[in-house]
């Protein structure tokens, strides 16, 4: 895939907890495990970057550590904020520095956040329209599979 390309490729940024406390099975889930919470989110998004083609980023707030921390799972890039760093800010880091050149949505209840990354030129969504972009995700690759 040449740079060119590269440009033209969506993405779904995500604020990992907002999304978490916002769908109801998600928060239960948290209540009994963070990790499990994290996790079941990012499987989901997976499938939904498989699907669609867009590159998906889930943002959490760390756990105190005084580094910002990345990885990859499935697939899915994963930050975890810095002790003193929300990751409102890194969300909105992120969509300052590339909001322009690249076409991004921003998933979050955080109304500000929305605010914010949208004068930098993202699509802001709620967290019910994130899970209606999914469940037409998976109903889109159900179709397929049969």
């Amino acid at each position: 895939m040449n740079e060119m390309n590269k440009e033209h490729i969506p993405y779904l940024i995500i604020d990992g907890h907002s999304i978490i406390f916002a769908w109801k099975d998600l928060r239960i889930l948290h209540g009994h495990s963070q990790l499990a919470a994290r996790e079941e989110l990012i499987h989901r998004m997976t499938g939904y970057q498989d699907c669609t083609g867009e590159r998906v980023i889930i943002v959490f707030d760390g756990k105190g550590t005084k580094t910002e921390s990345y990885c990859e799972q499935d697939g899915i890039q994963v930050f975890f904020s810095k002790k003193g760093v929300s990751a409102d800010q890194i969300i909105e880091r992120l969509v300052g520095k590339y909001g322009r050149k690249k076409e991004i949505t921003i998933a979050s209840r955080d109304k500000a956040v929305l605010d914010t990354c949208s004068s930098f030129g993202a699509l802001a969504i709620s967290p019910n329209s994130l899970r209606e972009f999914l469940e037409t995700a998976e109903e889109k690759l159900r179709k397929k599979t049969i």
